[in-house]
């Protein structure tokens, strides 16, 4: 048990500073990781490229084929511009806005309640029941960064309590 801990940590240990630093394992200690691979690799490469094959089969041959061989597919992904990577975040905006989507309809509940809307009129500032629903939905939009840098970079127009529901209403049918 302490050495699958101790292992553990340093398994974590490396990752962050991989992803962080850049700070990788010398090359003679991943050969044999490396080594392996390329041979389960090279073993589904007939079922990833033949077309003929039902798509569940070659779904799965690019599942060992990205567990075997993580820093080309890494490598593919930059190659045509990262479309892999873009598609992991879009996936997760949508996620986030169907969060949000949920919790807006939740608001009514919360609005219902005489102790808590007096707090929520006096924290937001509004006290109908349409803004008071915008400024919430507003504010639960800022606790998720994530998000809120992705819609930054992918919609024109920033995003305020009064144009927010629209935008995420939209962001949470985006196919995933």
């Amino acid at each position: 048990m302490g050495r699958f801990l101790l292992g553990l940590v340093i398994g974590i240990a490396l990752s962050f500073g991989y992803v962080r630093w850049g700070i990788a394992l010398p090359d003679f200690l991943t050969l044999p990781e490396r080594l392996r691979g390329n041979i389960v690799s090279t073993a589904i490469e007939e079922d990833l490229y033949d077309l003929g094959q039902p798509i569940e089969t070659r779904r799965r041959a690019l599942e060992v084929f990205f567990a075997s061989r993580s820093k080309f597919a890494v490598e593919v992904d930059a190659e045509y511009g990262h479309p892999f990577l873009n598609a992991l975040y879009r996936k997760r905006a949508t996620h986030d806005a169907r969060l949000l989507r949920g919790q807006w309809d939740a608001f009514n509940i919360a609005l219902k309640k005489p102790a808590l809307r007096p707090a929520l009129e006096k924290k937001h500032g509004v006290s109908d029941d349409l803004s008071l629903k915008q400024a919430m939905l507003f504010s639960a939009y800022q606790d998720k960064p994530f998000l809120v840098r992705w819609v930054a970079e992918q919609v024109r127009d920033k995003p305020t309590p009064e144009t927010l529901l629209p935008l995420i209403k939209k962001l949470s049918v985006l196919p995933q």
